[in-house]
């Protein structure tokens, strides 16, 4: 076994082996006859089923510029966040859903467009201590004074090894119509609601937990603790969620039972993606799955339209990425009414490649890849960002999905060590910062993928980016000249519409999430201390 290999099963033995049979509390709270994914512009990771990271609004028009300290509006909170989940009430006022290690957050915007908490649920983390924004000013403020590559920096940023895990028990979150909040809790799913229902103003309660089963998982040596890594959502209003030993869950809305399907001999290390219809796209470490979702259990039958496929395995996958195989969630390319409907992954060769699959009945005329050894393969291209001859890349963050395109970022830190909540501190560190984006194009008439621009330039490490859609803007958080800075790209031609500068502060960095979009054109994105809102955009008129 690798030494990087029992670097990454010492991360997850650190836990402490506690009983996985969690209690199962039901909601009693009654909910509409049909529970989905509300109207709102992200109310669940990567934004929507498909996880595409695509957001039906337009983006900051301002010209680029360095942002002063007034147009960085940051609520400073606790270290990391699952995601800025909104939901609009039926007074039509948006508020924020913000799940945190060690509290929930509710937020919305005040009178003077900026983050407001309107309530708090504390909750007591595991293996790391509470802290408050306090505390996180202070932390940031030692990091801030201490210089990146220096010893000093690195004890202070080795602090974090590990916390990363922890974070597990607050990234994966969503929000129902009936304005639920799920929240994976490593080993269960537990639900929150406002007090008062309908009443936002209302504080914070938690109305119920499933508690995944012990004897229905495979755990074994090699992953002896139950962690969850991915929910979504079907349209019947079924939670899907996803767990590193290999197993895929399907649990009812009010949280009152759940069936389980195994992934035959693999584990899965990212979330899921879920069509119009029911269907999940999983990718374990060796294979992408999709699974038919009937509305009481799971079908891997083909008859039904399930299937299975083989992707590539490079030999770095051991040793620079613990065997966990892709690194992207799967996302879904083609609308229900398109002709042409994709998966998209990045495979585990030692350098990436993008794969697209056809997601339903393959066209009968379609005569296959040369070489490929299955007809779904639609295409695959070298995920180089322009170097042809790069020896290794990895994409760890899924792909960013409009209309026929797909972006993906260069996740490889230099140094190659894994992104452990330590080694994301020191992202700034320019012998580490990975730089490189890529868009890779579907192209309709000639059916074949091509690469369509690249960025060499440009890094988006620890973040995935979004795409405005109404005026066609990639957004990327990224690293440059040792500063953190949102830079604002041309979807069609990959060229720099404008960089917004934020400054060298840990503060501003993401920590793995995805940039949002607000409907007035600001963004927003949890991190490394809170949740910072930039003022960009038209004045909302919420």
């Amino acid at each position: 076994m690798s030494r990087k290999r029992c670097v990454v099963l010492g991360l997850v033995l650190c836990w402490p082996l506690l009983a996985c049979n969690q209690p199962t509390e039901p909601i009693v709270r009654p909910m509409g006859e049909v529970v989905h994914l509300p109207d709102s512009t992200c109310p669940i990771i990567h934004c929507n089923t498909y996880q595409t990271d695509a957001l039906p609004l337009s983006g900051p028009k301002a010209p680029g510029h360095r942002l002063t300290e007034e147009e960085k509006d940051h609520l400073w909170s606790s270290p990391i966040a699952g995601g800025i989940l909104d939901y609009t009430y039926s007074n039509g006022d948006r508020f924020f859903w913000v799940s945190q290690v060690d509290r929930i957050m509710k937020l919305r915007m005040n009178q003077k467009n900026e983050l407001e908490k309107v309530s708090e649920l504390p909750l007591q983390p595991k293996k790391f201590s509470r802290f408050s924004p306090e505390d996180m000013q202070r932390i940031i403020g030692e990091l801030d004074e201490t210089e990146v590559g220096s010893v000093e920096y690195d004890e202070l940023a080795a602090a974090w090894k590990g916390y990363q895990l922890e974070g597990l028990r607050a990234y994966y979150a969503m929000l129902n119509n009936e304005g639920v909040l799920y929240v994976g809790n490593r080993d269960s799913i537990i639900a929150y609601s406002d007090m008062e229902v309908g009443i936002p103003e209302s504080g914070i309660t938690k109305l119920g937990q499933f508690g995944f089963q012990k004897q229905k998982l495979q755990l074994n040596l090699k992953m002896p603790v139950v962690i969850m890594i991915g929910m979504n959502m079907t349209p019947d209003g079924h939670i899907i969620a996803v767990t590193i030993d290999g197993t895929v869950i399907g649990i009812k809305p009010d949280l009152s039972e759940g069936v389980y399907y195994k992934l035959p001999g693999q584990q899965i290390w990212n979330s899921v993606a879920i069509d119009d219809a029911g269907a999940i796209y999983v990718a374990g470490t060796e294979k992408l799955h999709k699974l038919i979702w009937t509305g009481s259990d799971f079908s891997d039958k083909p008859e039904d339209g399930a299937w299975v496929e083989s992707y590539a395995v490079g030999s770095l996958d051991e040793e620079l990425r613990g065997s966990r195989g892709t690194g992207t969630t799967p996302a879904l390319m083609g609308e229900s009414s398109d002709k042409d409907r994709f998966v998209v992954i990045a495979d585990a060769e030692n350098v990436n490649n993008l794969m697209l699959y056809w997601r339903d009945e393959i066209p009968a005329d379609w005569e296959g890849l040369p070489g490929a050894s299955s007809r779904r393969l639609a295409g695959l291209l070298p995920v180089d960002f322009g170097d042809a001859t790069l020896a290794n890349s990895y994409s760890e963050n899924s792909a960013t999905i409009f209309e026929y395109g797909a972006v993906l970022a260069n996740n490889q830190v230099k140094t190659h060590e894994q992104m452990t909540m330590d080694v994301q501190l020191k992202m700034s560190d320019p012998a580490r910062t990975p730089m490189g984006v890529q868009k890779f194009e579907w192209d309709v008439e000639a059916r074949k993928l091509k690469v369509d621009w690249v960025r060499a330039d440009v890094s988006s490490p620890n973040s995935t980016p979004v795409v405005a859609m109404e005026n066609r803007q990639l957004h990327v958080v990224g690293l440059k000249r040792g500063e953190w800075q949102m830079e604002t790209l041309d979807w069609d031609t990959g060229e720099t519409r404008a960089e917004y500068i934020l400054g060298s502060s840990e503060r501003y960095n993401p920590i793995m999430l995805a940039l949002q979009i607000l409907p007035n054109g600001d963004p927003l994105f949890a991190t490394f201390g809170g949740v910072m809102h930039l003022k960009l955009g038209e004045p909302s008129s919420e």
